[in-house]
């Protein structure tokens, strides 16, 4: 453009106008895909921490549903006593 600030005014020129605006998008589409790329690897940490933690709910879900826990939990029944407790101390 005109870095001399000499208020003469510059000739009306579509086709550079164009080129200019067409590198200026170009750097700040550029400019954009830097900035992202330090997060990317934050960004699939993140979903696989996710992952982990709901098939690790899914897994102690399973597990108390096949080990009958989850049954005894909802009726309110007390938990069966253990042998220890059962023997008199001397």
């Amino acid at each position: 453009m005109n870095p001399n600030d000499d208020r003469k005014s510059e000739p009306v020129d579509p086709e550079a106008n164009l080129r200019m605006l067409e590198l200026e998008l170009m750097r700040q589409r550029a400019a954009r895909q830097q900035a992202g790329k330090p997060f990317a690897g934050l960004r699939a940490v993140s979903f696989m921490f996710l992952t982990m933690i709901i098939l690790g709910a899914l897994a102690a879900y399973f597990y108390l549903l096949i080990s009958g826990r989850l049954e005894q939990m909802r009726s309110g029944a007390p938990h069966s006593p253990s042998p220890a407790a059962a023997t008199p101390s001397p």
